[in-house]
């Protein structure tokens, strides 16, 4: 007999009601406060929507966080913050615990993210009203909310990075990355970059380890890949929806990426 599939949430203790959830607060200043080691068993990304708040103000490890500003607080250490003078200081705290052991977060205090354009507000303020209402399965979405947050702080930093390291090239390939399902040449990308082809092909190739067509390449069969992972597309459609119409090419190409051909992909959807 196949056994339901049920999904529940257990009651917290109240101790622990706080370890997951999202708050909002608004602080007179000045306001000081310190947090000693074990208190909070949780961490906590700190949306800073006015004011200013400062951390362990005066040591090494001063971090000083102006209104636009997410800090990241790991949890059970030992720290002491001030909301700045003259303005009142406002947040939003987005209180969680992670037993994902393949993804590592600091042990330290820091700015995670400077939100200029207000990406991240948007989200802090969804995951608030998905907290708030409370509705059946929030706390699923919420959870939903966070890894959204998590995975546009990686990608933020993937791209300081490549920014910084790889500053020469950087508008063709992200140029690249949002466009390559078009045809578009290398010697297109370098003049975005305002360099000779050549060296365009020899600065890709020292970033990526491919050259810039097979990078391209790769990147239409990982998207054809998640098109026949929905089972809505064949080989052949999957293959027309990223620009790669020859049969024969898509399913060598599949291969030479991926290990296996398209149609053994499907024979174990």
């Amino acid at each position: 007999m196949n056994k339901p599939f049920n999904i529940k949430f257990s009651d917290l203790p109240e101790n622990k009601l706080n370890t997951f959830g999202v708050f909002t607060g608004q602080v007179s200043v000045p306001d000081y406060y310190i947090c000693r080691e074990n208190e909070r068993i949780y961490s906590r990304f700190f949306y800073v929507l006015q004011g200013e708040i400062v951390f362990n103000k005066g040591t090494d490890d001063m971090v000083s966080a102006p209104a636009g500003s997410v800090v990241y607080l790991p949890n059970n250490i030992t720290y002491h913050s001030e909301w700045l003078a003259p303005q009142e200081g406002k947040y939003i705290a987005f209180h969680f615990t992670l037993d994902d052991l393949s993804l590592n977060l600091p042990q330290y205090i820091c700015i995670a993210v400077k939100d200029k354009n207000g990406v991240y507000l948007e989200m802090f303020q969804n995951a608030y009203e998905i907290w708030k209402n409370g509705a059946p399965g929030c706390k699923l979405e919420l959870l939903s909310e966070l890894y959204k947050i998590l995975n546009t702080m990686f990608l933020d930093s993937v791209r300081r990075e490549l920014k910084t390291k790889h500053h020469t090239i950087y508008h063709g390939i992200i140029y690249l990355e949002n466009h390559y399902l078009d045809e578009i040449s290398v010697q297109e990308l370098a003049s975005m970059c305002n360099i000779s082809e050549s060296t365009f092909r020899r600065l890709f190739r020292e970033y990526k380890k491919m050259s810039p067509v097979t990078y391209k390449n790769y990147l239409r069969i990982r998207r054809a890949r998640e098109l026949l992972l929905t089972g809505e597309y064949n080989v052949t459609e999957a293959a027309e929806a990223v620009n790669l119409s020859d049969l024969c090419y898509f399913c060598k190409l599949f291969k030479r990426f991926l290990g296996c051909r398209p149609k053994e992909l499907l024979e174990h959807i």
